[in-house]
């Protein structure tokens, strides 16, 4: 686990956006190699192609005054009289360019120059001029300085008389074309980074969804191994205004998350209702065999002692048939509730109720039984509540949860059942008072066996199914029941029922 968090830390390091980044900058710095060898190559030989097309016009322009001096010494076209005139040579052609001039016989040898070192040294220019061919070398004595080296053979009627070899200093051509080397390379890499770095801005905006999609399936990862999911907050970070594929793969990924959300919240509610249920059905189970047992203990342990007695002690043999006969009744009560409760046959043959006129008679039936308490039953119908269903199954209830109000109420109070039609409904109500519920009691309530404080109990023996057995029979009529607390101590029992429309007479005709 360790190593895989550790993992999980350090492998987006170099995420895809610096991977994406240092990948640019190899490209430009390898463009911008590239550029440089193919610029300084393309100057270099701009530069070689000047110098060469200057100093063929020099060769030509040396070729014609050598002949001039040669005329106008009325020498003869010969090697003595080049060497004779070498001088002469040195001179004019000095005086007509300027430059750095040496006049060799045509075996090299040094005959006549301007310049103070002296011989030439050797070089490549030199060796082909010896060859007979015009050849110039390119050197670099200091930094940002250029030297020419041109050598050419004279030829006078097709005769090789000698060489004359020049030395031109191309500094200022050089430094231009350094100059503009630079200027380009400059230019070059300042629009080459501002590229990269609207790239790079681009890439970042391209990659924002990416990023919250990482950050995304990282906290969805952390929320499934903690077992819950927050669907609201990832809607929220995968949304993205970008109108381009990432823009869409975000919002689509945000809806794909909500949706697994959504399931998975599902799914959480189903596991914990059918642990829910299963934990139900266990407390079921143990509750009827504890109900069950408690009767079932009592009649035998009668049974028992009356045997043993034989009979002889008679006050004995009435208490004990009379326990047995009460425990037997309880029993036989509790498997009918529970028959009822596990009846699944949802058929009803439903004809029109009018629950006000049933309800008033149940009031009137059961005020006696408050009566002892010193209670009061008050009934609040304003007009007839008609709906279809079966009247024993409602009369059921409403008698259910009047016998509640009677045996959880204060003594001295009144239990009041009202009714109303409310548009396309009918809502009875059975309101007493008595003590606080509190809200784990509301949610329970219905649950077969639950009971709430036995000591609000007047009277013993509830096996806890009533309750349950209502919210069966309102569910069969497609009804809803709940409970509410009234201040300050007032208990409300509500049933929601589809209304029928018109009289009874007419609906039974229908």
């Amino acid at each position: 686990m360790f190593r895989r968090k550790e993992w999980e830390n350090r492998r987006y390091r170099f995420g895809i956006r610096w991977k994406m980044a240092f990948l640019l900058l190899i490209v430009f710095l390898a463009g911008g190699a590239l550029l440089y060898i193919l610029l300084s190559t393309r100057l270099e030989q701009m530069r070689e192609k000047q110098i060469a097309q200057e100093m063929q016009g020099i060769r030509e322009n040396t070729e014609i005054y050598v002949r001039q001096l040669l005329m106008l010494n009325d020498a003869n076209n010969d090697e003595s009289s080049y060497r004779r005139i070498a001088p002469d040579i040195v001179q004019e052609l000095y005086a007509a360019e300027g430059w750095y001039v040496s006049v060799l016989d045509k075996n090299g040898v040094f005959l006549s120059g301007n310049r103070s070192g002296g011989e030439e040294a050797p070089g490549d220019d030199l060796k082909q001029a010896l060859r007979g061919n015009a050849a110039f070398t390119l050197t670099y004595p200091k930094q940002d300085e250029m030297q020419v080296s041109f050598s050419m053979p004279v030829m006078i009627a097709d005769r090789v008389v000698g060489i004359i070899r020049y030395r031109v200093d191309k500094s200022e051509l050089y430094v231009q074309g350094q100059n503009t080397e630079r200027l380009v390379c400059r230019t070059a890499a300042v629009v080459f980074a501002i590229i990269l770095l609207l790239l790079l801005f681009l890439m970042g905006r391209v990659l924002v969804p990416v990023k919250k999609l990482t950050g995304v399936s990282r906290r969805v990862t952390r929320d499934l191994e903690r077992g819950k999911i927050d669907t609201e907050m990832l809607a929220k970070l995968t949304d993205s205004r970008q109108r381009n594929e990432a823009g869409e793969l975000s919002r689509n990924m945000g809806v794909m998350l909500e949706t697994i959300g959504s399931q998975f919240e599902k799914m959480q509610k189903d596991r914990e209702r059918i642990l829910e249920l299963l934990d139900n059905r266990q407390n079921f189970y143990n509750n009827v065999t504890h109900e069950l047992k408690t009767p079932l203990t009592t009649i035998r342990g009668y049974a028992q002692l009356i045997e043993e007695d034989g009979g002889c002690d008679k006050e004995l043999m009435e208490k004990g048939l009379r326990h047995i006969m009460q425990e037997s009744a309880r029993l036989h009560k509790m498997v009918v509730q529970l028959l009822e409760m596990s009846d699944k046959s949802g058929f009803l043959d439903k004809r029109p109720v009018e629950l006000s006129a049933a309800a008033c008679s149940i009031a009137q039936a059961m005020e006696i039984r408050a009566a002892r308490y010193g209670m009061h039953i008050e009934t609040d119908f304003s007009e007839e509540l008609w709906v279809l269903g079966l009247e024993e199954k409602l009369r059921q209830v409403i008698i259910n949860l009047v016998d509640n109000a009677v045996k959880y109420g204060n003594d001295h109070t009144e239990i009041r059942i009202s009714g109303m039609r409310r548009e396309h409904q009918v809502i009875l109500s059975v309101q007493n008072h008595g003590g606080k519920l509190g809200e784990e009691a509301r949610k329970r309530i219905f649950e077969p066996f639950y009971r709430v404080d036995k000591t609000w109990a007047r009277e013993q023996g509830s096996s806890g199914l009533g309750l349950s057995i209502c919210e069966k029979i309102i569910k069969e009529h497609d009804g809803t029941i709940r409970v509410e607390e009234k201040e300050p101590d007032q208990i409300l029992f509500v049933i929601c029922l589809d209304a029928l429309g018109g009289s009874g007479k007419e609906a039974h005709v229908l």
